[in-house]
């Protein structure tokens, strides 16, 4: 990462009422496409999650995640511990946009990667999700706030999505 960018980590947490295997299937193949994105970030231009799909399992695989305006992004595998740890590294193919100016795998704001940890307490299953991410240096004390409150939203929306579907699962 160049020194010009100021990495940052924000993480997020939801309890879902499902053995981590069932969990694990929902954070390995994701499906989101029946669930509506919030306003919000239809107004902000944050392209709409649709599925990633596993490809290769293990370290140094990968998984592709599809998005609503027809992009995508390459995840490579990092570390792959079934049912408790899953991490990989963003790699948004060349004009991702998000929010109008955002280049994502080049510009000033830029994700850098991902993992989830799953933790099994009394028959349920805590899923924390984290992201790493970037901004110029030399913007941060403009976009720094405005982007990591953006990124909370898409977390909790995520593992809202990801609790719905383990969850109606388990049932």
């Amino acid at each position: 990462m160049p020194a010009a960018h100021l990495v940052r980590i924000i993480e997020s947490k939801v309890c879902i009422a499902a053995p981590a295997a069932v969990v694990w299937e929902h954070i390995t193949n994701v499906q989101l496409e029946q669930f509506a994105d919030p306003l919000l970030f239809r107004l902000l231009d944050v392209p709409k999650p649709l599925r990633a799909t596993l490809l290769t399992e293990g370290a140094g695989g990968s998984r592709t995640a599809y998005f609503a305006n027809g992009k995508k992004f390459e995840q490579q595998i990092l570390r792959w511990e079934p049912n408790k740890f899953y991490s990989f590294r963003f790699n948004p193919e060349p004009g991702f946009r998000v929010g109008y100016v955002f280049e994502l795998s080049a510009g000033i704001f830029r994700m850098l990667a991902g993992a989830y940890e799953l933790r099994e307490e009394a028959g349920d299953t805590v899923l924390t999700l984290r992201t790493e991410y970037s901004v110029q240096r030399s913007l941060r004390w403009l976009l720094l706030a405005p982007i990591t409150a953006v990124l909370h939203l898409f977390q909790r929306y995520l593992l809202r999505s990801i609790k719905r579907n383990a969850e109606h699962e388990a049932v």
